[in-house]
């Protein structure tokens, strides 16, 4: 049931995050012809200003998920009443702190803005911003059960229909008013709308859930719990630093319209890590069910298989990213709106590395390891920030995202496999990156050789000519991938699994609904 699960998280996230890709380039390609590259910029700003509040949730999210896990696999009623209980009080305090410290920071906006732009009622914008953000959390705490129940599935449903309809109406407003303000009030009710929802529907699937209980945590497991936040609020600190000064550092030391510019490559690059997201995290909660149940040679195995996974889709996304990002930008806004080829590959090698973090994080996640090494997220948070402001200086766009890589690899590359691989399968780490190595050796070299056969196309229709080349992206790499590694036992395994699900017909099975007490596993 566990493999059932993920493959029915995996199909509904991935489709709704397809939707949701589709409908925000229609949205961006609107936005840009009607409101100008500058408010693009603001945008990218205002939610990298967001994404740093976002210390405020203090890792609540994971700790939830993680601390869901035992008590929903026993039925323990009475721990779930008791942990949404601390997280719907948490989460109101982490609203209203957002709330607070963004209101806090209106005065600083024109220092965070290199130059003068267009945009006018950028405070009320900014407003408009963080109450989005804030509310959220008055409602967003119930998904977390969903997730641990192995159920996101649900969420994407919802989600999906509410992105469909608020993008449409977006797109309306833009087109036949074109208020930014407008856009934005939409945005927040229908946030707003959608989370309230999602709790409605959770509790009618869990309905102890339901009013008022008296439900607590005491002794030894609150005190648990407190310690595993504490710890994963220092690897919230690292990555909101990580992911969220990029576009503050580009519109302070660069200028606002380069970060709207930097934004159609990072909308590019987040939809896809998105619809990646949907695929491994679907598989989250069943690692953390397969942590709790099985022994230590299954978790290893499991772990490899990721790790295997992770390293061929990312690394075909990375190749079709070097290959293609850059005509399709042109394509779709035009050749204005490109960044430098160096700076493209530097955002490419980022997405990479980040991407075969991927079994080493859920790994670190689902096992419960927040304390061993919890200070050095503040190291890495640090040293990127150090990094991007010297860089910066020297190097300009280039030396922001080399801070962010150079970071990462610092201390996340080697410390997360490390404590993996000592308290959890008990073996030498010597076996991972030597993996790592030869997986990354076969990337580049794959990569290179689709680039040199893509570069011989030429044609008279940049349309065409993107066809053809996301053609070879597709189909070089992939046979590159399957030649060194057919007989591998990753490969194998996951071809028997695909091989399994489509003997048993699982999707058709699954077409014809499941009951909700089939669900649960």
């Amino acid at each position: 049931m566990r493999i059932q699960n993920s493959l029915r998280n995996m199909f509904f996230g991935v489709a709704g995050q397809l939707i949701t890709i589709m409908m925000g380039f229609i949205v961006r390609t609107v936005f840009i012809y009607t409101l100008g590259i500058e408010y693009v910029g603001i945008e990218g700003l205002f939610t990298s200003i967001l994404l740093m509040l976002s210390l405020a949730n203090l890792g609540f999210d994971t700790a939830m998920i993680y601390s869901l896990y035992k008590p929903l696999a026993e039925g323990e009623k009475y721990k779930i009443q008791a942990l949404m209980n601390l997280y719907k009080k948490a989460y109101r305090i982490v609203g209203f702190v957002v709330l607070a410290i963004g209101l806090f920071l209106l005065p600083f906006l024109p220092y965070l803005i290199n130059g003068k732009g267009p945009v006018e009622n950028i405070q009320t914008i900014y407003i408009l911003f963080l109450l989005q953000s804030a509310a959220s959390y008055f409602f967003i705490y119930k998904q977390s059960i969903l997730i641990a129940d192995q159920r996101n599935h649900i969420v994407s449903k919802i989600h999906s229909a509410f992105i469909i309809i608020s993008n449409s109406l977006q797109i309306l407003l833009l087109v036949f008013v074109g208020s930014y303000i407008l856009v934005l009030v939409t945005q927040l009710s229908f946030r707003v709308f959608e989370n309230m929802y999602i709790a409605k529907k959770v509790d009618r699937l869990y309905p102890y859930l339901r009013g008022m209980n008296k439900a607590v945590l005491y002794g030894d497991e609150k005190k648990r719990l407190f310690q595993d936040l504490y710890s994963l609020f220092l690897y919230k600190i690292s990555g909101a630093v990580i992911n969220g000064t990029d576009n503050i550092l580009i519109s302070m030391f660069i200028g606002i319209t380069v970060v709207g510019i930097y934004s159609n490559y990072l909308l590019l690059l987040s939809t896809l890590t998105t619809l990646l997201s949907y695929i491994f995290y679907s598989l989250t909660a069943s690692v953390g069910n397969l942590i709790v149940q099985n022994n230590r040679e299954k978790k290893y195995h499991i772990f490899r298989v990721i790790r295997f996974s992770n390293f061929w889709v990312y690394g075909l996304c990375s190749i079709c990213l070097w290959v293609l990002l850059d005509p399709f930008i042109s394509l779709w806004i035009g050749e204005q709106y490109l960044l430098g080829s160096i700076v493209v590959g530097i955002i490419i090698l980022n997405f990479y590395t980040t991407g075969m973090q991927g079994a080493s994080t859920t790994y670190r996640e689902t096992t419960g390891l927040f304390k061993k090494g919890k200070y050095r997220p503040i190291i890495a948070a640090g040293l990127n920030l150090a990094l991007s402001l010297i860089l910066v200086r020297v190097i300009g766009l280039t030396g922001i995202f080399l801070g962010t890589i150079f970071s990462r690899l610092m201390v996340y590359f080697w410390y997360d496999p490390y404590i993996i691989y000592k308290y959890v399968f008990n073996r030498p780490l010597k076996e991972h990156f030597i993996k790592y190595v030869s997986y990354t050796f076969v990337v580049a070299g794959a990569g290179l050789i689709t680039k040199l056969a893509a570069n011989q196309i030429q044609t008279n229709h940049q349309t065409l000519t993107l066809l053809l080349m996301g053609m070879l992206c597709l189909t070089i790499p992939n046979l590159i991938f399957y030649l060194f590694f057919r007989n591998s036992k990753e490969f194998n395994y996951l071809s028997s699994v695909l091989r399994n699900l489509y003997q048993n017909k699982f999707l058709k099975t699954y077409s014809k609904k499941y009951h909700i007490q089939n669900e649960k596993s």
